[in-house]
């Protein structure tokens, strides 16, 4: 998709890779815990390709797609060094690679992305990601923000990612987070784990009235 819009943040790339990655690691773990074996993964917002590499073993395909050309291209760089056939990296906007595919898989991720989204971006995404995949697994902050370190930690680097991202995060919030978003797009749920690991919300949602192509 030449025409793609690119939407570099000031830490991506090499920094993210090294420095904001690694944090998410235990939620990776639980994410693999979720995934059953030989399954398709879709990864949006896959930043660096962490957890593909973390789930080689358990997928039979596996997509990464993410916003950010400096993340893709360090994800391309580490699919380089460590093979790994089924896995694909795509610097692409979800929607435009949804759109018109008859791609299907059978879970869906998005980790620690939505807040980062406009407001009026992330039902329509929800909802097209609930579409295309059997289960979608979506990791973001619990809300209402718990009263602890973690929970100042959190608020102090969403306002050293940007004043937009910032903005982004206090609508998250104020829309009450994943309970919020899920509700309104109309999505059930499987699972809801709050808390684990600290300061983290993961849901497991179904569309029930997915169109099975």
């Amino acid at each position: 998709m030449a025409n793609v819009n690119n939407k570099d943040h000031w830490y991506d790339g090499r920094f993210y890779d090294l420095f904001i990655a690694p944090h998410q690691d235990p939620v990776f773990e639980l994410l693999g815990k979720l995934i059953k074996e030989r399954s398709s993964v879709l990864d949006v917002g896959c930043g660096t390709g962490r957890l593909a590499f973390q789930l080689r073993d358990k997928c039979v395909r596996f997509d990464g797609v993410d916003l950010s050309r400096r993340n893709v291209a360090i994800a391309r760089q580490h699919l380089g060094v460590h093979p790994s056939s089924p896995t694909a990296f795509h610097h692409a906007d979800i929607l435009q690679f949804l759109d018109g595919s008859e791609r299907r898989y059978d879970y869906a991720v998005m980790t620690y992305v939505l807040h980062e989204m406009e407001l009026g971006e992330r039902i329509p995404v929800v909802r097209a990601l609930a579409q295309a995949a059997h289960e979608l697994v979506i990791v973001d902050y619990l809300v209402p923000l718990p009263t602890t370190l973690t929970g100042l930690l959190n608020i102090l680097v969403e306002r050293a990612a940007g004043r937009d991202h910032y903005r982004n995060f206090r609508t998250f919030v104020r829309s009450r987070g994943l309970s919020g978003l899920v509700h309104r797009a109309g999505l059930t749920v499987v699972e809801d784990i709050q808390g684990t690991p600290p300061g983290a919300h993961i849901v497991v949602v179904r569309d029930e009235h997915r169109r099975i192509p």
